[in-house]
């Protein structure tokens, strides 16, 4: 085998492994726990839905649509958040009707950056980080997720111990 060979083999493999290398999506893991989500604007997790919807009042946006009496138990709202419009689902458990999950929309993609600064000062790092999508989570299996795809925002808070209670009452979790 002559040199020449031996240096064009290493040269391809130099260069292989610089583009296999280069494939992978950053993940970055934190290792410092973020601060607890105790609430969601004027709401609080467990609230009822005549709790909710009053806070939906308080926090000037206006709920348009309830289907808390259907089996995905969903009241709608429009109006803002982080400065932006946005339509925000609230999720209630199927048989107690407690609050434990809000996602909020947004369909001007400008928010991403907004929102993961702000998510990043008041929860401190995410869990779990790659290309447009960050994810917090606790002890407790509460959840915040910041996800962007190519027409929409995405933000889905829920808190862990009534993730649980609405699994026991048999909810279906839309995602």
């Amino acid at each position: 085998m002559s040199s020449w060979y031996f240096m064009k083999m290493i040269v391809v493999f130099v260069f292989l492994f610089a583009i296999v290398s280069g494939c992978a999506a950053p993940i970055r893991v934190s290792t410092e726990p973020p601060v607890p989500i105790d609430s969601f604007m004027s709401s609080q997790w467990g609230d009822s839905v005549e709790e909710v919807k009053r806070a939906i009042a308080k926090d000037g946006n206006q709920w348009f649509k309830d289907n808390t009496e259907q089996w995905h138990s969903l009241l709608y709202a429009s109006g803002n958040f982080m400065e932006y419009p946005a339509i925000i689902g609230y999720f209630f458990t199927p048989k107690s009707k407690k609050l434990y999950r809000v996602d909020v929309t947004f369909s001007d993609l400008k928010v991403y950056g907004k929102a993961k600064n702000v998510l990043t000062q008041k929860l401190k790092k995410p869990y779990y980080s790659q290309v447009d999508i960050d994810y917090w989570s606790w002890d407790d299996k509460s959840l915040v997720i910041l996800q962007k795809n190519a027409t929409h925002i995405q933000i889905s808070y829920s808190k862990g111990p009534l993730l649980e209670l609405n699994q026991r009452e048999g909810g279906l979790d839309i995602k």
